[in-house]
């Protein structure tokens, strides 16, 4: 199993990434690293919290697409947010706080920052999904606690980088624990 991301219901291989549940593990630690750091309004919070409590409930099932997300009349904004984002994730920003080496990261950030650059207008604001809520409220306080170990977002389901449900165990740190 794993995890399609497209824009724009793409389906052909070409134009989306895919992710084995491993390598979407690995996507959503570096995009929480990177996003925490840099997360200043609450759309951007909303979407690091995305990506802090991403692939936990049902793991080869967490693919979206780009169009869906839930994108206000400041979309030109938020898509140079989640620009950046993936530019500070591509430095390799807090990655020394990984206990495995993700060898295949850099490409799939670097795919998919082409597909978020290719994103035009996206889908109509009045045609987003109900379970994305609206990312222009402030997320719950709590969920933006960070963790005393990373930095990160704890989320709704704590640290992510402490959940040994999605971490390479300990007799497997330093390898390469996750194939994209």
């Amino acid at each position: 199993m794993g995890n399609r991301f497209t824009v724009h219901g793409t389906r052909a291989d070409e134009d989306c990434l895919y992710l084995t549940n491993g390598g979407t593990d690995v996507f959503f630690d570096v995009l929480t690293l990177a996003g925490s750091a840099i997360a200043e309004s609450d759309w951007e919070r909303n979407l690091v919290l995305h990506f802090a409590d991403g692939h936990r409930h049902s793991r080869g099932f967490d693919g979206f697409d780009l169009s869906a997300l839930p994108w206000t009349a400041d979309w030109p904004a938020e898509k140079a947010f989640l620009l950046a984002l993936l530019g500070k994730a591509m430095t390799r920003h807090g990655w020394h706080l990984l206990t495995y080496d993700p060898p295949y990261a850099p490409d799939s950030l670097r795919r998919y920052r082409a597909m978020a650059d290719g994103l035009a207008a996206p889908v109509p604001v009045r045609r987003r999904p109900r379970r994305w809520g609206d990312w222009r409220v402030p997320p719950p306080a709590e969920f933006l606690e960070r963790c005393p170990a990373h930095g990160i977002y704890q989320g709704e389901l704590g640290c992510r980088l402490c959940d040994p449900e999605i971490q390479p165990p300990p007799w497997r740190a330093g390898r390469d624990a996750r194939k994209t």
